[in-house]
């Protein structure tokens, strides 16, 4: 377990810096975890956790099979028709035939679900561009660095240039702070 000591000036307490995979392992779990929780609470009501991610998965592909959203979302094939039969109901995807095969459906999103989308995305970016606001530039810049080696470690090889290509759409669509 790692100790918590005192700030050399007697104020608040700092975390000892550690290098060692295991701690920076744990540290960034938890804060990913935390910063998971908070986005959570920015999302428009009605929609649970998993509707609202696959809503997003089906928005990103523009339109995909029910067992395409399963493999995405890792989930069983009937879980992932009970959430396909959930965002039709509420009107947020259609079922379409699936031109290449007779047999096969394709989700495709709504415009209301696309504006479901876009409003948890604004959401969330809003809540952590005022938190990120009240860090210094030079705070800022390392956290900057220190995404691009998180998304080194998570993102799928490739992902990576793909990541940082959406968040410069994103911030040339985003009005000015």
């Amino acid at each position: 377990m790692t100790s918590i000591s005192p700030a050399p000036d007697g104020g608040a307490e700092q975390l000892p810096e550690s290098t060692a995979p295991g701690p920076l392992a744990n540290r960034l779990r938890v804060a990913m975890v935390h910063l998971g929780r908070q986005l959570r609470r920015q999302d428009p009501p009605g929609m649970s956790v998993t509707q609202h991610l696959a809503l997003a998965t089906v928005a990103k592909h523009g339109q995909m099979a029910i067992g395409d959203l399963a493999e995405a979302e890792r989930l069983p094939s009937s879980a992932a028709t009970r959430l396909a039969d959930r965002l039709e109901e509420a009107g947020l995807v259609v079922r379409s035939r699936d031109p290449h095969d007779r047999r096969g459906v394709q989700l495709v999103i709504t415009e209301a679900g696309r504006r479901i989308v876009e409003e948890r995305r604004t959401a969330g970016n809003a809540w952590l561009a005022e938190r990120l606001s009240q860090l210094s530039d030079a705070e800022r810049a390392g956290l900057a660095a220190a995404l691009d080696m998180v998304e080194r470690v998570v993102l799928p090889e490739g992902a990576v240039h793909e990541a940082a290509r959406l968040a410069a759409l994103d911030a040339a669509e985003a009005p000015a702070r």
